[in-house]
């Protein structure tokens, strides 16, 4: 029994060991020294690239904070749960989970950028799809990134590959991201502003850019010219470069084509068409339950021309290109497949502020219409939202009362179309022309002041809201005192109207207020409102220490051009796991908006 049981031991160490043994890549030299993903038709690095494009910030703990309205249990992007039944990852925490993307056959998979998705669209080979990205986090703050991997599959198998994973330390996601070129005022020093998501065409260069530091070659995948004799629009391995075709939308609805083509590819062609075509669900093979619903004929080597096709998901435009007239007779070669267009323009959920939902803009039948993604969890959403309202705008410029049309949110249809283990899905198709610039917003009742959510601007530029914290280089001036990671804000329209701030003065918990100066009418928003102090998270809504009310905290002479900043000095000591939150009227059934707790090195 004892010889077994060290045996047992032995085995237990052993496993250990090759659990805890991915290597950590800490630079992009490391990229480089390493075999993976390094040829075409391998997405690794290309989704390596984009995840770091949606980290905002590194923690004092060195956690990487993740795009304020991500969520992996809501699906986005394709993620889903990852029970590491292999072991090739360290074990987590009762608490903790992994997360996993890059498994390009799932729905949510057509968000993620053409230069992820290009080359599965494109070829038919094992090694397209066989690549991952895994992230660990906290089910309770999931926008907080414990750990990063990439790893790939075992080709034709359905586990995954020990010596080809690695751990991605967090100066790599650094280095890879866009780092912040933040600017402030000299004269400010508290603040929040904003900061601009790159463009598209301006992500994708900056990928091309990172791939060849990294050593990718999109060479290295053999391909064979179509020919008379292959009568599959397939090719073993496409890695044409240069082609970009894109879907958008028309002031009235229809679908735009965008096309960029090398000029050789023109010039060496006799005929050169680019279909659109409707697919039905996504397909391994690009091939089947596909209806082409317009034909156009190419001249130039780019150009954008609108179509009378209504803007729906599934439409992908497929180039084909006919080098003499045998071809245009005899075959049907499509040499390029562009992306799937996904129905919300590639653009997640956007968090409802204080709930636990989320909203979203998306296209059917070339209209706008509205998403809302509940929490299983939020059952009475319903009674709690009762005089919600989501409005319809088409400009983001527009204000709140200068909606086009409008719906309660509690009138909202269920669908089954989209099936998530954590959210029910509601719907509304309001009958606009979905368009560049249409925005949606969730406001809290009947008044016009209390926007909750509002959605990317229809094909414009995302803006995110951060403060002077989320920088590479602050200049935040002399600060008397500490100050928790950031405001927690709540409120909206435009960015968002108030935010809420723990820090400490003379070891004693304070509470910060930031309102915007437009929110003139604060005063009696909050007039019944108040802040309480709390000794533990776990405090119950009425087991506050102590309380102020808001309209009695002091205004301070610090603000900025767009904010007016209010303080309360509390007699509560500060001390690991101090929290506060902000109650919108007399009861304690839920608070506004809530602190992160403080913790000892904040």
């Amino acid at each position: 029994m004892g010889s077994m049981m060290r045996l047992c031991f032995l085995l237990y160490c052993l496993f250990s060991s090759s659990v805890s043994s991915v290597r950590k890549l800490y630079d992009i030299d490391d990229l480089k020294n390493i075999t993976y993903a390094k040829s075409a038709p391998r997405h690794g690095l290309q989704l390596l690239f984009w995840f770091s494009q949606k980290v905002l910030n590194v923690d004092q703990n060195n956690i990487l904070i993740i795009d304020s309205n991500f969520d992996p249990h809501r699906g986005d992007f394709g993620f889903h749960r990852y029970l590491n039944k292999e072991g090739i990852l360290p074990s987590l925490r009762s608490w903790q989970s992994y997360y996993s993307v890059g498994n390009l056959k799932s729905p949510g998979a057509k968000a993620l950028p053409a230069y992820v998705r290009r080359y599965y669209r494109n070829t038919n080979v094992p090694q397209r799809n066989m690549d991952r990205l895994i992230v660990s986090v906290d089910p309770n703050r999931p926008k907080r990134i414990l750990g990063v991997f990439i790893t790939s599959h075992n080709l034709h198998k359905n586990d995954y590959n020990p010596s080809d994973t690695y751990e991605i330390d967090y100066s790599l996601i650094l280095q890879i991201g866009d780092p912040h070129n933040c600017t402030l005022d000299q004269n400010i020093n508290y603040g929040t502003y904003t900061i601009l998501r790159n463009t598209q065409d301006n992500e994708y260069d900056r990928c091309s850019q990172f791939l060849t530091e990294a050593g990718y070659s999109s060479t290295d995948c053999t391909h064979s010219h179509f020919s008379r004799k292959k009568r599959s629009p397939y090719l073993k391995c496409n890695t044409y470069e240069g082609i970009k075709l894109e879907i958008k939308a028309t002031p009235q609805g229809y679908s735009k084509l965008t096309w960029e083509i090398p000029a050789e590819m023109i010039d060496n062609s006799k005929h050169v068409h680019i279909d659109i075509c409707q697919n039905t669900y996504s397909s391994d093979t690009n091939e089947v339950h596909t209806q082409v619903t317009k034909q156009i004929n190419i001249y130039e080597s780019s150009g954008a021309l609108d179509t009378s096709v209504p803007l729906n998901v599934g439409l992908q435009p497929r180039l084909r290109l006919y080098p003499s007239l045998f071809d245009f007779h005899f075959t049907n070669p499509y040499i390029w497949y562009g992306p799937e267009f996904d129905g919300s323009n590639g653009v997640i959920p956007t968090t409802i502020k204080g709930f636990d939902a989320s909203l979203q803009l998306y296209a059917a039948d070339g209209k706008a219409c509205a998403r809302l993604y509940i929490k299983k969890t939020f059952s009475n959403w319903k009674d709690v939202l009762d005089h919600s309202w989501i409005g319809f705008y088409k400009s983001s410029q527009d204000k709140n009362d200068d909606y086009s049309t409008y719906q309660y949110a509690d009138r909202f249809p269920k669908t089954e179309n989209y099936i998530t283990h954590n959210y029910d899905i509601y719907q509304y198709d309001s009958s606009l022309a979905i368009a560049p610039g249409m925005q949606i917003r969730f406001l809290l009742d009947k008044k016009y002041n209390k926007v909750l959510a509002q959605t990317t601007p229809w094909e414009g530029v995302e803006v995110v809201t951060i403060s002077p914290s989320d920088c590479s280089t602050p200049n935040l001036g002399l600060q008397p005192e500490r100050l928790s990671n950031r405001p927690e804000f709540f409120y909206g329209p435009e960015l968002d109207n108030a935010g809420l701030q723990l820090y400490t003065e003379d070891g004693k918990a304070c509470a910060r207020l930031y309102i915007k100066k437009v929110f003139t009418d604060w005063k009696n928003t909050f007039y019944y409102s108040w802040v309480g102090f709390y000794t533990t998270s776990q405090n119950k809504n009425d087991d506050y220490y102590t309380y102020q009310y808001v309209v009695k905290f002091e205004k301070i002479g610090y603000g900025n051009e767009n904010y007016d900043i209010y303080q309360y000095k509390s007699k509560l000591d500060i001390a690991p796991g101090v929290q506060i939150r902000l109650m919108i009227d007399k009861s304690s059934d839920k608070a506004s908006v809530q602190t992160e707790p403080w913790k000892s090195d904040s």
